[in-house]
């Protein structure tokens, strides 16, 4: 009778992993934010998700909305028909901005459809203060899983050769002489239990070079991180597109300090 119970419910499992084609299901939660410093000359501006499959480039969705006269705009849940064998169930977020002056890829990002998080909050400042980086972030960045996963990805791949794969070098040496480099996980502790986002940012690519950083292998990555993924259109240089999620992770692993 046990087994039969457990081949059940491992059978009820596969179930529910599995999708059923010509099916909607929810991929993006809804998403919502304002621009600051629109300029009135350009005219209302207008923006446009679109939500595309990473294995399927030709499964996707669009929305299109108006902002506000403050900048204010909230796209509803996309649902989004998925392949049979879904492969990997991840989708790739594009938000485009249309005005008088053009068209632009303003954010965009990568998601599971399982992640438990709710709704995304964008700011989005059109003279952000990071070169080549877009143009909105996440607000409350802790609280989605995704961004934190994708984030960590990125750490792997780019920062763990150097600084260990949890933040923390594993090898000899010292960061005072320069010959260790520094544990990330102790960044806000050393800013006062602080953890200032941008200017984490800023040091990440590379604007202002810091002291333990001179004559050292660290890269500037703000010449290299907006090439770190498959562009969807020409100029989709958008070096926040992996900056800000490895920011994000950063902050969730900060240690906080032993009363």
């Amino acid at each position: 009778m046990l087994a039969i119970a457990i081949g059940v419910a491992l059978g009820a499992a596969i179930l529910a992993g599995c999708v059923l084609p010509g099916r909607l299901y929810p991929v993006a939660p809804v998403i919502r934010g304002q621009i600051v410093d629109l300029d009135p000359a350009l005219g209302t501006p207008e923006l446009e998700l679109v939500v595309l499959h990473r294995e399927s480039m030709n499964l996707h969705a669009k929305q299109r909305v108006a902002a506000d006269p403050a900048g204010r705009f909230e796209f509803p849940e996309t649902r989004l028909a998925v392949a049979g064998q879904e492969y990997s169930k991840y989708y790739r977020f594009y938000l485009h901005l249309e005005d008088a002056s053009g068209n632009r890829v303003i954010w965009r990002a990568q998601r599971s459809r399982h992640s438990r998080s709710g709704a995304i909050e964008l700011a989005c400042d059109l003279d952000r203060p990071i070169r080549r980086g877009q143009i909105c972030r996440v607000e409350r960045p802790l609280e989605h899983d995704w961004l934190i996963a994708e984030g960590k990805r990125t750490y792997r791949r780019l920062c763990a050769r150097c600084h260990g794969p949890k933040g923390r070098p594993e090898h000899g040496g010292s960061p005072e002489d320069g010959s260790l480099p520094a544990d990330l996980t102790t960044i806000a502790a050393r800013w006062g239990g602080s953890f200032d986002r941008q200017a984490v940012a800023i040091r990440i690519v590379g604007d202002m070079i810091v002291e333990e950083h001179r004559g050292s292998d660290m890269p500037i990555w703000g010449e290299r991180l907006s090439t770190r993924f498959e562009r969807y259109a020409e100029g989709d240089e958008l070096v926040g597109a992996t900056l800000d999620p490895l920011v994000a992770y950063l902050e969730s692993i900060q240690r906080r300090p032993t009363p």
